[in-house]
């Protein structure tokens, strides 16, 4: 086998990924059918990274084709940190979109070389040199053509000029001159390219400079080196109609990029990195894992760096869309399939022996959080099962069970994304279940210190119950919880009921006045009675729980909600929107620092009650063009007390619900 190279096709849903990989597998004489799950079928997109293997003249080509919606952000950062070329797939009549700059801004964080692809060349609109030019002003001025789209008379894409060579190429096999109405925009592109190309070549500037004709030879020598060092971004035209368009791309990424072993130092011994993971219901759980060093067989050992565990590699697969293919051993820069793990997770190392863990780097983060409810008994007991295997595919779900509110809480990054899992849930796992809007853990505290006291009496006939308590609570510092503080003296209550007092007083916590759990509070039982036969643990419990709540009701109770921490990034020409409606949100901005790629960093405090539907908005407010992340930070009382109404009010109106 000669060289293993591995791209990423990336870019806004539409610009033809998908459909550009399968037809370059098929004109490869691969198999397999990408986007094969019921999901991305019903949707009509991808949802998961396609990843496909092909052998290209005795060379190795992985092939990965990212979702071009947002909300399945996850798998352009899965795909591009494994690729050593990233290729940014355009559509031919819409130019420059959500995606593609999204997509571009994660090709330059990962600084991997690029390859342009202006597709679907074939459609009506399809206006390549706009493409071109929004490339180059929107993105980055390195955008460069280094092949331009013939047209014949009725509009049809029937060739390309080689602007290295300058000689034209037609699909059908037929040779001819460069039409005389190309000609101004050949010799244009043509020095573009030079002049991007002289920058890694000085031989190649003089000439450039002097104005002296360059051999082809030197031309051909600075591409692959402008291409590698990131000083050039090639743009070819194609169409997945049209299989001639799609030689060249092939021809570019055998021959112009960097191969696996010039873009890292393969080591030694064995290690691997899984960057992808999937659930088949016929399969089961399959790794994805990128080798970069030695080579993996059939019945070796390898070491989990996370768990310790040694694991036996029992199946190796090389991928092609639904249909993988057994080999018996993959080596460094080569992607294998493995099945039958015992136990492994999304970003998790194997290795020979000892080895530091590899990582995907940093990843989204889910944003976007909905109660799950099942439809059935039936439903239920198979849930937690079902949701867990789910969310140790992807590293944009989460579970948790809030234990406020003892709802079951899956985060992803919006509706769209949560919604497609809902749905995989049911076609795979057979459990069906209902989002919802959480509820919001609210907290409750006190403000100052006050006391209670109560007497527990009660005879039956038999033997009675009995006990006094008298208690103070204050406020803790937030966050503290609580604390109980035991000041009996000369035994006015026994050691054996002091307990009693603090599980009584810790009942009572529970539901605080405006129902919801009280925390940070500090109870001191300093005084009470009791009578030697009547008083039992029970009755002590029962008394300082009353003692607790008179004390709370001769204080001011208040409600705690919770303050969650926004890390946004988005193109400054948004921050405006975003302030003013983080403004709107009783929202605290900490923080605002420009970026060196044109975005705006903001941090801000806002209430979680403001932000559970924030991904939705973020994404209105700024096209789908922002980032942020979401985290808990801490318990805050609410204003006011007519405020406090306001929102819970609100809870019982749209909490757990739509």
């Amino acid at each position: 086998m000669g060289d293993v190279r591995t791209v990423c096709f990336v870019g806004h849903s539409g610009a033809g990924k998908t459909a550009l990989t399968e037809a370059l597998l098929q004109s490869h004489g691969a198999g397999g059918q990408l986007d094969a799950s019921p999901e991305a079928k019903e949707r009509g997109s991808s949802i998961d990274l396609n990843v496909a293997t092909v052998e290209v003249g005795g060379d190795l080509l992985n092939i990965l084709d990212a979702p071009g919606f947002n909300e399945f952000i996850e798998e352009t950062y899965k795909g591009l940190h494994v690729s050593e070329t990233a290729v940014l797939v355009v559509n031919a009549e819409h130019g420059i979109e959500v995606t593609t700059e999204v997509a571009w801004d994660l090709i330059e964080r990962y600084e991997k070389p690029a390859i342009a692809l202006v597709n679907r060349m074939d459609l009506e609109n399809a206006d390549f040199e706009q493409v071109v030019d929004g490339l180059q002003t929107t993105l980055d001025d390195n955008f460069a053509p280094i092949h331009w789209p013939i047209f014949d008379d009725n509009g049809h894409f029937v060739g390309d000029v080689d602007l290295v060579h300058q000689r034209a190429r037609y699909f059908d096999g037929k040779k001819g001159d460069i039409p005389e109405a190309l000609a101004d925009a050949v010799e244009s592109g043509r020095e573009s390219l030079l002049e991007a190309l002289s920058e890694v070549d000085d031989e190649l500037m003089e000439h450039f400079l002097e104005d002296q004709d360059i051999p082809n030879e030197e031309i051909e020598g600075a591409l692959k080196t402008a291409i590698t060092q990131r000083s050039l971004v090639p743009i070819i035209p194609t169409s997945t109609q049209i299989p001639g368009s799609l030689k060249l791309l092939t021809e570019l990424i055998v021959e112009e990029t960097p191969a696996f072993h010039e873009a890292y130092q393969p080591e030694d011994d064995f290690v691997g990195l899984v960057f992808n993971a999937h659930s088949d219901q016929y399969i089961g759980a399959m790794a994805f894992m990128k080798v970069y060093g030695g080579s993996l067989k059939s019945e070796q050992k390898m070491t989990n760096v996370r768990t310790g565990a040694t694991e036996s590699v029992r199946e190796i697969l090389r991928a092609s869309g639904d249909k993988p293919v057994p080999v018996g051993e993959a080596h460094p820069g080569e992607i294998a399939v493995l099945t039958k793990l015992d136990d492994f997770e999304l970003n998790d190392t194997f290795a020979a022996g000892e080895h530091e863990p590899m990582s995907l780097g940093e990843l989204p983060t889910p944003v976007y959080p909905r109660a799950v409810e099942p439809l059935s008994e039936s439903d239920e007991e198979k849930m937690s099962a079902a949701l867990r295997q789910l969310i140790q595919t992807k590293a944009t779900l989460s579970l948790h069970r809030d234990e406020v509110t003892h709802e079951t809480i899956l985060s992803g990054m919006g509706d769209t994304q949560l919604n497609v899992f809902v749905k995989r849930l049911k076609n795979r796992y057979g459990t069906g279940v209902d989002l919802k809007r959480p509820l919001v853990p609210y907290k409750e505290t006190i403000t100052a210190q006050a006391e209670g006291n109560f007497r527990h009496k009660k005879q039956t006939g038999g033997r009675g119950q009995f006990g006094e308590v008298y208690l103070r609570i204050e406020p803790l510092e937030r966050g503290t919880g609580f604390e109980f503080v035991d000041e009996i003296k000369g035994g006015v209550i026994p050691n054996q009921f002091i307990p009693a007092c603090e599980k009584g007083i810790l009942e009572a916590m529970v539901k605080g006045q405006y129902g919801y759990p009280m925390t940070d509070v500090r109870a001191a039982v300093y005084y009470g009675s009791y009578h030697s036969v009547d008083s039992s643990e029970g009755a002590f419990k029962i008394a300082a729980s009353q003692a607790f709540q008179i004390a709370v009701g001769n204080d001011n109770p208040v409600l705690l909600e919770p303050v969650m921490k926004l890390d946004i990034r988005a193109p400054s020409a948004y921050t405006g929107d975003i302030m003013s409606n983080l403004s709107g949100k009783r929202g605290r901005v900490l923080g605002m620092e420009p970026e060196e790629t044109g975005t705006e960093h903001i941090e801000a405090e806002v209430p979680l009650a403001e932000v559970q539907d924030y991904a939705l908005e973020l994404k209105s407010i700024t096209q789908g063009r922002a980032l942020f992340k979401v985290n808990f930070d801490h318990y805050q009382p609410v204003a006011s007390a007519q405020l406090a109404e306001e929102l819970l009010g609100r809870e019982r109106r749209d909490g757990g619900g739509e």
